[in-house]
């Protein structure tokens, strides 16, 4: 806990600090005593953290949030890459934060998400974590209007020892006034968090675009975005 309220005093201190006041629901179906006590314990982690990180938030414009600014998200915080700014389009609703960037040409979008691990602990192992994933996604339904073109998925042991990267490429239907799908590039990181029990952090970074607009390469904004990674609590 002092080493997690240090962390915290040195990013209070930080000019480019946003901090969103988030609302952490968590369920508790099984009566098993050890479950209930491990998710009450969680629960009341993440409740802490927001406490006080709202409690000594600075003020911020969340219509502009800078190339490189350090955002805090639920329980981690990211760095927005790119050399244009970004505003929040979802922030500080439940467990998820939603940034946004619009251009001319395309838009970019990141969302970072946390949810609890399995009823029975985390994954050992990344190929375990890669193999529930992959099951995970292919039972999902697909949403009405959307066309995946193309998926991947991989262990990402560059972002820790449990870490899986995926990747899709995407045609959306939905809501078009112009002839033809939007196209949806996306690459995603899905990790334990470091320092908090049974907790998954995804963070996702997405292009959307016209069909005569050149594809570009998202794996540089990616790595950049998922370098910047803190977990709270870490040094």
């Amino acid at each position: 806990m002092q080493l997690l309220i240090a962390h915290n005093r040195n990013l209070w201190q930080s000019n480019d600090l946003i901090i969103p006041p988030l609302h952490l629901i968590f369920c508790m179906p099984n009566t098993n005593k050890n479950y209930l006590m491990t998710t009450i314990i969680r629960a009341f982690s993440l409740a802490l953290i927001t406490l006080l990180l709202v409690s000594c938030a600075t003020p911020f414009d969340r219509t502009n949030i800078k190339p490189g600014q350090r955002v805090l998200g639920p329980a981690v915080s990211i760095e927005v890459p790119t050399e244009k700014s970004w505003f929040a389009v979802d922030y500080g609703t439940k467990n998820h934060i939603r940034l946004s960037q619009l251009n001319y040409d395309d838009s970019y979008t990141i969302h970072v998400t946390v949810n609890k691990g399995r009823p029975t602990g985390m994954f050992r192992t990344a190929e375990s974590h890669l193999r529930a994933f992959i099951s995970a996604r292919t039972s999902k339904q697909p949403e009405r209007g959307v066309i995946e073109q193309s998926h991947r998925e991989w262990v990402a042991r560059d972002y820790g020892p449990i870490c899986i990267g995926y990747s899709s490429l995407t045609e959306d239907w939905r809501g078009r006034s112009q002839p033809g799908p939007a196209l949806v590039d996306l690459i995603g990181l899905t990790c334990p968090h470091r320092h908090l029990p049974n907790i998954l952090v995804d963070v996702e970074i997405s292009r959307r675009y016209e069909l005569d607009t050149p594809r570009l390469d998202l794996s540089g904004p990616a790595k950049q975005l998922f370098s910047s990674i803190k977990h709270y609590g870490d040094d």
